[in-house]
């Protein structure tokens, strides 16, 4: 049984691996604003890294780490948390262990090994522009990008209490622009900024819904 310092070492370990890639797949993301060839271009740079079997490996073991820890401290302070940012941390972190798991299991399942297609663009366009998925995906994405941002700004907190005011008002900075980029990233992959023609193979799935 782990105590609960090595749960919390645990999850903050996971977390900077997650985190490094996070980073870049936020990034990436919002690099699609430029256009779909620049999001697939910055992608298949970034697989030259993270696509590499260790590396793959190494971050699907972050993903069970963070969830499992998140999860553990979560039911840990059932009931103890007191006030805005320790309850934000809390919903924050359930949805975003929520959000892991399925978006893991869509994309390496689902995706690759069900219907042997990429991960890239059109992958996260679909379910964003095939009627009636929007309805479901969109805030689902959008959410996960807020809670994302808004886990860190409560990290970040912790870290500038007792500082200048301007220093604590960076986790509420940090937690504004991730509800900004939520929805700047699922209007982007939702066709608002660029026709999206979405190619047969990404449409096949979904065939039940189009017709």
């Amino acid at each position: 049984m782990l105590t609960p310092l090595a749960v919390r070492r645990i999850h903050r370990g996971s977390a900077l691996v997650l985190g490094a890639f996070l980073v870049f797949h936020m990034a990436n993301h919002l690099v699609a604003l430029a256009g779909i060839d620049a999001h697939r271009a910055m992608m298949q740079a970034g697989r030259a890294i993270y696509s590499f079997p260790p590396v793959e490996a190494l971050l699907l073991v972050a993903v069970v780490a963070q969830v499992v820890t998140g999860l553990a401290q979560l039911r840990a302070s059932r009931g103890r948390r007191r006030g805005f940012w320790p309850r934000l941390q809390a919903a924050s972190g359930a949805v975003l262990a929520f959000f892991l798991v399925a978006h893991t299991l869509a994309l390496v399942v689902g995706l690759r090994g069900v219907f042997g297609l990429d991960s890239y663009f059109f992958a996260a366009a679909s379910v964003l522009v095939i009627w009636p998925l929007p309805l479901i995906y969109a805030p689902y994405y959008a959410l996960g990008v807020a809670a994302l941002f808004a886990h860190l700004a409560c990290v970040l907190r912790l870290r500038v209490r007792g500082r200048d005011d301007m220093a604590r008002l960076a986790p509420h900075a940090i937690a504004g622009l991730g509800a900004a980029a939520g929805v700047v990233i699922v209007a982007t992959f939702s066709g608002a900024f660029y026709a999206i023609d979405l190619p047969p193979e990404y449409r096949a799935p979904f065939a039940v819904l189009i017709d």
